[in-house]
């Protein structure tokens, strides 16, 4: 019988060549760089809401210390509070902050000698130890974040005023609650501005 030799030819390798692999990694890195921009855009939104609840937690803070005083309420000790004003440095250079309201109108002052159950504080005193608190928060240990409005928000500034001239019994008072956050589009707003300003505003009448 005669011998049949099978010859073969040129065979075919499959697997992937270089570019199509440089193909791929381009591929891929397209879509993981647009991931992270999606979680950099997530966290500055969460960023943004948690300013914002904080800006609507002190508006309501100092909205019950005034429902919970209407005798200062009723007296104006509440219509022109300007956190700016209470924390600015006095004569010799120390900061409003640093410089608590006397009588110190609580049990807790953190090492501030605080007011006997015999005396207690009159409505005007409890309206200036609120404005106070409200604005640099009450004395804490060393190391601990202290509440306020102007250690909870950046750059922020807070008022109350009375929306009635002159202003009476049952008149609506007006919150505001400023504060920044960072501006990730400062160099293509047109203004290359580095932050923005955010504003709360809350109408009550105490």
């Amino acid at each position: 019988m005669p011998n049949f030799i099978k010859q073969s030819g040129p065979q075919h390798c499959a697997g992937f060549t270089m570019i199509e692999v440089l193909i791929t990694i381009l591929v891929v890195s397209i879509g993981l760089l647009g991931l992270a921009g999606l979680q950099i855009s997530g966290l500055r939104a969460n960023m943004g809401s948690e300013a914002r609840s904080k800006a609507t937690i002190m508006a309501n803070d100092i909205a019950e210390r005034m429902h919970a005083n209407p005798l200062g309420v009723d007296a104006n000790n509440y219509s022109n509070i300007n956190t700016t004003n209470i924390s600015a440095n006095n004569s010799d250079g120390v900061s409003g902050c640093d410089t608590a309201p006397s009588p110190f109108c609580s049990n807790n002052g953190g090492g501030v000698t605080t007011v006997t159950a015999a005396n207690g504080c009159s409505a005007a005193e409890m309206a200036t130890f609120d404005a106070w608190v409200w604005t640099c928060g009450m004395p804490v240990a060393n190391g601990v974040q202290r509440g306020g409005v102007l250690n909870q928000l950046l750059n922020s500034s807070a008022t109350v005023s009375c929306n009635d001239n002159p202003c009476g019994l049952g008149s609506p008072h007006t919150i505001v609650v400023n504060w920044s956050s960072l501006n990730p589009d400062h160099l293509n707003d047109g203004n290359n501005t580095d932050t923005l300003t955010h504003t709360y505003t809350l109408v009550i009448v105490p």
